[in-house]
C-alpha cells in the first residue's frame, strides 16, 4: 500500500510541475529542432528534479524511507545539470561515446565528453557508497555509467526512452529484491510525463534521460546479485558496441516488433 501511495504522489506531482516547466522552457534558448525539424523545448526532463525531490520529502514524512535516497538525490542533480548543458549548448558535430572520448583524449572537451566524465564520477561516487569489494565497485560503476548513457541513446524519438524505462522498471520490480522506493518515485513521474513526450510537445532531453538511466543503473546494482549484474552489464556493453557502428533508430525501424512498440502512442508519426 505504501509503495502504491508514493507512486501516485509522484505521478500527481509531475502532472502539476510539468505545466509550470513548459511555461518556463518556452524561450528561444530552450527550443531545438526535433527529428522532424520542428522546434520544441529540448530539456523537458528538468521537471523530474523537483518532482523526485518533493516525492522523496513526502515519502519521508509518511515513514517510507530508503538510505540510498540522499545519495540518489545528489546524483540526479549533477547528472541533470550536465544533461541540461548538453541539451542547450551541445555541439552535434561530435557523435557517439567513442567520438567524445577521442575528442577528450585530444584535449578538447565537448559537452558530451563532460557528460561522460561526470557520469563516471557520479557512478563511482554511488558505487563506493554501496559496495564492499573492489570488484563490486568496478562493476557497479560501469553498470550505472552504461545504463545512464543507454537511455541517452534511446531518446531520439518521442516517448522511446520513457517507454524503455517503463518496461525495464517493470522487469526490475517483478524480478528484483530490495527497496523499490527510488524506482517507484521515478516510474510515477515517467508515466505522467510520457503523454507530452509522445505528442512531441516537449523533449525529455539528456536533462531527463540522464535521470532515467541513472535510476535504472542504481536500481540494477541494488536489486540484483552479482551474477545477474554481469548479465545486464554484458547486454549494455553489446548495445554500446552495436550503436557505435549502426543507427539504433534504423535497427528499431527494421524490426517489426520493436517498431510496433516504438510507435505506440505516437499515432501517425
Amino acid at each position: 500500500m505504501s509503495s502504491l501511495m508514493i507512486f501516485i504522489i509522484s505521478f500527481l506531482l509531475m502532472i502539476v510541475i510539468q505545466k509550470f516547466i513548459i511555461q518556463i522552457l518556452d524561450k528561444d534558448v530552450c527550443l531545438k529542432p526535433n527529428y522532424k525539424n520542428v522546434l520544441i523545448p529540448v530539456c523537458g526532463g528538468i521537471a523530474f528534479v523537483p518532482t523526485i525531490f518533493i516525492a522523496a520529502i513526502v515519502s519521508k514524512f509518511l515513514g517510507i524511507s530508503d538510505e540510498m535516497t540522499p545519495i540518489f538525490l545528489v546524483s540526479i542533480i549533477l547528472m541533470s545539470y550536465v544533461g541540461l548543458i548538453d541539451d542547450i549548448l551541445g555541439d552535434r558535430s561530435v557523435r557517439g561515446l567513442k567520438g567524445h572520448i577521442k575528442s577528450l583524449l585530444n584535449m578538447k572537451l565537448t559537452t558530451g565528453g563532460l557528460k561522460a566524465v561526470i557520469g563516471v564520477i557520479v557512478s563511482f561516487y554511488i558505487s563506493i557508497n554501496i559496495s564492499n569489494r573492489l570488484v563490486d565497485i568496478i562493476v557497479n560503476t560501469i553498470l550505472i555509467s552504461l545504463f545512464t548513457n543507454f537511455l541517452n541513446l534511446l531518446d531520439l524519438r518521442p516517448g522511446r526512452a520513457c517507454k524503455a524505462f517503463f518496461f525495464i522498471a517493470i522487469i526490475f520490480l517483478l524480478a528484483g529484491t530490495g527497496n523499490f522506493l527510488i524506482l517507484l518515485i521515478v516510474l510515477g513521474a515517467v508515466i505522467a510525463f510520457v503523454p507530452l513526450d509522445l505528442k512531441a510537445k516537449i523533449m525529455l532531453g539528456d536533462t531527463g534521460s540522464n535521470i532515467l538511466g541513472l535510476t535504472l543503473g542504481i536500481s540494477s546494482v541494488l536489486l540484483f546479485n552479482f551474477n545477474i549484474k554481469l548479465i545486464i552489464l554484458a547486454f549494455l556493453i553489446l548495445i554500446h558496441i552495436i550503436t557505435e557502428k549502426y543507427s539504433l533508430s534504423k535497427i528499431i525501424e527494421k524490426n517489426k516488433f520493436l517498431n510496433y512498440l516504438d510507435m505506440i502512442g505516437r499515432g501517425r508519426d
